[in-house]
């Protein structure tokens, strides 16, 4: 045990310098702020992650509950890689080359995001680590006792990550042969399993006391049971959610070879020679079932980086196997602890960077306190991003911050359970509003109630009321000057280190929400703020073409149609197949009177045979330089793809008119 301690001793310690010091992105405020509560998280509701961040965050003695929180996902980070290394031992793998397999995916990017913030995904690989130790026990030694921590560990998985049951499932087959061979063992593995499974009880029982973070409030069996399914998260991402969708795969892949190549290639062969050992199946069987869950199941949380973890952890097993391997065929061999140093190292050098960088984010912490410092009492928020839901709901639940605000997540506005605890708190600010109208009844709320919506990209437009107008961070309603709108966002950027810093969330993020503000300055008939929102997301994420094409389009209609040109020129020339990119500039250089220019961008683009409107554009072009058959044949071929592509129709009927 010496050498797994040791391994745990030095990771925590890692994670301990590179910990985000106080609140970050995604999830981490909600889920935090249930942990710190000891309330109820967002399904299949967490009861063993909560209960675990709880105590981590009561025992250690450092830093605000915000970095106790980010630390503990980093100490169940190390509990996973020490349990990864005694299931490889237990599987004939060296201690060395264990040593090394699982350091490859400690290095990997995305372990070290969710070991720095307060995310559920280490948690869970320790889940799939201590299994996997158990399988390969039980079938190398025939000891009952790992058997029986295996069913244990099986009920325990109703309390975490629904991904934990998918990996259970793996293991039926083995359980119903262990059953016909030695019923005792069977019966004890069964009560074991229900009694890890009543970590569940948690939820109702909790629920029943009203805590501030009751998400879905599971106090009856049908809230309980559609808390534990996902019923409301299936029912958002019902066009997504299990559907086949070989880009997401591919992403999936993507995102792996590009952050551990060498993992992935060493990891998938190890898989493949621990079939062999006793136990070794469930390795690979669990990596093929994270793949699924992460491209299949869930595609949803490829965007943020949430997908993958576990598998990480098996590819780490099998990453020892291959290391063995290969050592074993080599004329020389570096020893092992120097190997397994080596890796540490690494893992230093890639967790000091991001960690360091961390310290300076404090880009969401600025807009929350946007927020709460404009929203009148007893105001209501409208969010719809899992940033700002879940920070407000963190600095509601833990710092005491605005009790008296309604906080609404525009997905859920029409389940009752999501509006009921904010009903019970706040039946003034949502006095006349009943959820079954979900967002439709917004407009049944007094006209000019104070309010804030966040824009998110238009989605909701339809129900979004009349009379707000761009604020910043949100659209506001009943209280401010828009004269706030550039100085507070301008305050919030300058906080957001530059491009040689690598905080790709809070630029992101902020990149997005000053975007976003853009999109409603237009629709409002601001052009001018607009571009400047948009030039403000381009210096967040300069490699981003929409930020350039939006404010090239933003200048044009302010009247400056040369300034809109140059940026999307420099749009087109960071991606010249972006297909955004080549019809924006198409546009403008026909709008400048460059028909030759035009028709050479759209012809260097391999799409345009297949894209309607670029069609109509080369059409304009041709007829621009006298060649009017051949915008006759791009025009026709145009509505052949859309009969509604407007230059096609306006360049024909010219056409016909002319002769």
């Amino acid at each position: 045990m010496r050498g797994p301690a040791t391994l745990f001793a030095a990771v925590a310690g890692l994670a301990a310098l590179g910990a985000a010091p106080g609140l970050t992105w995604l999830d981490g405020g909600e889920l935090g702020a249930a942990a710190a509560e000891l309330g109820v998280a967002h399904p299949p509701g967490f009861p063993l992650f909560v209960m675990l961040h709880k105590a981590a965050m009561l025992l250690i003695p450092l830093g605000e509950l915000a970095f106790r929180g980010n630390l503990a996902s980093g100490l169940l980070g190390g509990l996973a890689l020490a349990w990864g290394v005694l299931a490889a031992r237990a599987l004939g793998v060296r201690r060395g080359d264990a040593w090394a397999g699982l350091a490859l995916a400690a290095l990997s990017p995305i372990w070290v995001v969710h070991s720095l913030t307060i995310e559920v995904y280490t948690g869970a690989a320790a889940w799939l680590a201590g299994v996997t130790l158990c399988v390969a026990r039980a079938a190398r030694d025939d000891d009952a006792r790992y058997a029986v921590a295996a069913a244990f560990a099986v009920g325990l998985a109703l309390g975490h990550h629904a991904e934990l049951r998918l990996f259970a499932l793996l293991l039926v087959p083995a359980a119903v042969v262990m059953g016909r061979r030695r019923p005792r063992v069977a019966v004890a593995g069964a009560v074991a399993g229900l009694s890890g499974a009543l970590v569940a009880l948690y939820l109702p029982l909790r629920a029943a006391t009203d805590p501030w973070r009751n998400w879905g409030d599971p106090a009856t069996a049908e809230a309980l049971w559609r808390h534990l399914s996902g019923a409301r998260i299936r029912a958002a991402y019902a066009d997504r959610f299990g559907a086949f969708d070989p880009d997401a795969f591919g992403e999936f892949g993507a995102q792996l070879l590009e952050g551990s190549p060498f993992l992935v290639a060493l990891g998938v062969i190890g898989c493949l020679r621990l079939a062999r050992a006793p136990g070794g199946w469930f390795v690979g069987a669990a990596w093929a079932a994270d793949a699924v869950y992460a491209a299949f199941l869930n595609p949803m949380g490829l965007r943020d980086l949430q997908n993958g973890v576990p598998g990480l952890l098996a590819l780490g097993v099998g990453a020892g196997a291959s290391l063995e391997w290969l050592a074993t065929r080599l004329p020389w061999r570096l020893p092992a602890q120097a190997t397994a140093l080596a890796g540490l190292m690494g893992a230093a050098a890639l967790v000091a960077l991001p960690g360091a960088s961390r310290h300076h984010d404090r880009g969401l912490p600025l807009i929350l306190d946007g927020l709460s410092d404009d929203l009148p009492v007893d105001g209501l928020a409208f969010v719809v991003s899992d940033h700002y839901a879940a920070g407000l709901a963190w600095r509601q639940t833990v710092e005491g911050d605005r009790p008296d605000a309604a906080v609404i997540v525009r997905q859920h506005a029409w389940d009752p359970s999501s509006l009921a605890p904010v009903q019970a708190r706040r039946p003034r600010a949502l006095a006349g509003w009943t959820p079954a109208g979900g967002l439709g009844s917004v407009q049944a709320l007094a006209r000019g109630w104070p309010l804030q919506w966040e824009w998110a990209g238009g989605a909701d437009a339809a129900h979004r009321p009349t009379d707000l107008w761009a604020a910043f961070p949100f659209m506001v309603r009943g209280w401010r000057s828009g004269r706030a709108y550039t100085r507070r966002s301008d305050a919030v950027a300058a906080q957001i280190p530059g491009s040689g810093v690598d905080l790709p969330e809070a630029q992101q993020a902020l990149a997005d929400l000053v975007g976003d503000q853009g999109h409603a300055l237009i629709a409002q008939g601001h052009p001018d703020k607009a571009a400047a929102a948009f030039e403000m997301a381009r210096t967040l994420e300069p490699r981003a073409t929409r930020h350039l094409n939006n404010a090239a389009q933003a200048w044009l209609r302010a009247g400056r149609p040369r300034r809109a040109l140059n940026l999307a020129q420099a749009a087109y020339a960071l991606d010249p197949l972006d297909a955004t990119s080549v019809r924006n500039l198409a546009r403008l250089l026909l709008a400048a009177q460059r028909p030759a220019d035009a028709r050479a961008v759209l012809d260097g683009w391999p799409d345009t045979p297949e894209d309607a409107q670029a069609l109509g554009l080369r059409g304009v072009a041709r007829a621009n330089l006298g060649d009017l058959q051949g915008a006759a044949a791009d025009w026709q071929a145009a509505l052949a793809l859309d009969a509604t592509q407007a230059e096609a129709q306006a360049g024909l009927r010219q056409l016909a008119g002319g002769r």
